[in-house]
């Protein structure tokens, strides 16, 4: 597999549409546009953002955030504005619209040297593992950092805050350990060992497409409606041969994201549906058990207690005081005792009790820890960005789409539900769905664009391999990595990722590295 990751400006995609010519613009109410950011902000504050905490849901609280890691991974719009209307189509995607993690890769070893371990290299001095840190603990491990506490990784988002970056390390932790392991394997006799590059590249290409797999099979497949996750790739395993060795592979939903030559990224996608996952955000996350204990709390805990992602005085502090700073946003060295335990985020076999935290369901209610975003005036509400940010991108109304897509539209709206981003969040909160995954006009757009840039990466492992699994991989004839998901014999999921990277998963293994 060749090095993937771009050394050009040509990896960068463009932002496009996938309801263009012949739609009419969603516009908020009033005359002006100043009527109309006043319709806006008054509709986000006093309709989206309940008094209470919003209802949860089954789905573990890590996903959210693995949502915004994949996210960073496909998306990057630093040109459009909020205060101005924007042409998708003259905007520049500056991510590869492509599951490649260029986010943890960066470039490359080569034109971005400063990723990669200069002292842990391989046997022929190729830096081919990613560098990581220490906190404000040389016991915790941490993105690496500048001497201004800045994070030099691919994507500088992935510190916006500490599960984000907690997640970044932990994919820089499964490409070393993989990348060891490839290492340590004895060269059969009469064979040359093979370079440090080439146990780079093998590595780099297990650890994505593992990556994909998991994004596709663990991911998708929770937020996505069962019947249009099914339509959206499927196997044939006849193949039209009676049960020979041929197989088809069938991309159900290319009529809804189509592209010519190479993918773009569809604002109705990047804008509106993609942003499901702001309604899934907790009022407070906990962090470890031992970070619990050190202020006389031990689980299980009845009541919410933890940190909230953006505190804001008065609006969202911490339910019990809490060693470190008030939140969990990034731009700095991790705080003491503050690494993850990954089976409070997820569904592991040590889970238990009132874990792993659960995500809050998916509907018009936000947390009041997104009430003000880090930035901008006091409040700055998620929800007001975001209508704000759809309206700005001339994205059509919720109706007209869901029309396209030949599904019967929700009927009496408020005018602002036309919103594209309020009607997938109002939609995944009545039935079927019921704020447990995404209904029908949310399921199509995010399925059709995930499965269609898929199919755009000639590299996937859809390409390459459809029927890989992590299981595939071996390495002396022992396999690579350990199943410890238990959900689905057949499935693996983002608990075995993490488990290959080592972080700690329990309470035993949060008290080993504070010992």
């Amino acid at each position: 597999m060749p090095l993937n990751v771009p050394h050009s400006r040509s990896h960068e995609g463009r932002f496009g549409r996938l309801f263009g010519r012949g739609f009419t613009p969603w516009s908020p109410p009033g005359a002006t546009d100043a009527e109309k950011e006043a319709a806006i902000r008054t509709f986000a504050i006093d309709e989206m953002f309940a008094d209470g905490a919003p209802p949860d849901s089954a789905t573990p609280v890590g996903y959210t955030y693995l949502g915004q890691f994949i996210d960073h991974d496909i998306t990057f719009d630093p040109q459009s504005s909020l205060t101005r209307h924007n042409d998708p189509d003259g905007l520049q995607n500056f991510r590869s619209p492509r599951f490649d993690l260029d986010s943890l890769y960066g470039r490359g070893p080569d034109d971005q040297p400063y990723l990669y371990d200069h002292v842990r290299v391989l046997p022929d001095g190729f830096p081919g593992f990613l560098k990581v840190g220490t906190g404000e603990s040389p016991k915790e491990p941490d993105v690496q950092r500048n001497a201004d506490g800045i994070a030099l990784i691919g994507d500088p988002r992935n510190d916006e805050n500490r599960i984000v970056s907690q997640l970044q390390l932990a994919f820089a932790l499964a490409h070393n350990s993989t990348l060891q392991k490839l290492a340590d394997a004895p060269v059969p006799a009469g064979e040359i060992a093979p370079t440090g590059r080439k146990l780079f590249l093998e590595a780099q290409r297990i650890t994505v497409w593992f990556y994909q797999y998991v994004v596709w099979n663990d991911f998708v497949s929770r937020i996505v409606d069962d019947k249009v996750f099914a339509k959206a790739i499927s196997f044939d395993e006849d193949g039209g041969d009676a049960g020979g060795p041929f197989y088809s592979v069938t991309y159900g939903l290319e009529d809804v994201y189509d592209w010519s030559e190479n993918p773009f990224m569809p604002v109705e996608f990047s804008v509106a549906a993609y942003r499901f996952g702001h309604s899934m955000i907790r009022a407070e996350y906990q962090l470890n058990i031992e970070l619990q204990r050190s202020v006389g709390v031990s689980p299980p805990i009845g009541t919410q207690f933890g940190k909230p992602i953006f505190a804001t005085p008065g609006v969202t502090q911490p339910s019990v005081p809490v060693p470190g700073p008030p939140d969990l946003r990034g731009g700095s060295p991790l705080p003491d005792r503050h690494s993850l335990q990954w089976d409070w985020y997820f569904d592991f076999p040590s889970s238990g009790g009132p874990f792993p935290q659960r995500a809050h369901k998916i509907d018009t209610h936000l947390s009041k820890s997104v009430f003000t975003i880090p930035g901008g005036p006091t409040p700055n509400p998620l929800a007001e960005l975001n209508i704000r940010r759809g309206w700005r991108m001339e994205l059509p109304s919720a109706t007209d789409v869901a029309h396209a897509l030949h599904i019967r539209p929700i009927e009496n709206l408020d005018p602002m539900e036309e919103s594209l981003w309020v009607y997938i969040l109002k939609e995944a909160s009545e039935a079927p769905a019921d704020g447990e995954h995404l209904g029908a006009v949310g399921s199509t757009i995010v399925a059709a664009v995930f499965s269609g840039l898929l199919r755009g990466d000639a590299f996937s492992y859809l390409n390459r391999d459809p029927h890989w699994t992590p299981a595939k991989e071996k390495v002396g004839g022992v396999a690579l990595f350990e199943k410890i998901s238990t959900a689905d014999p057949e499935k693996w999921e983002i608990t075995d990722l993490l488990a290959a990277a080592g972080v700690p998963v329990d309470g035993q293994a949060i008290a080993d590295l504070f010992a």
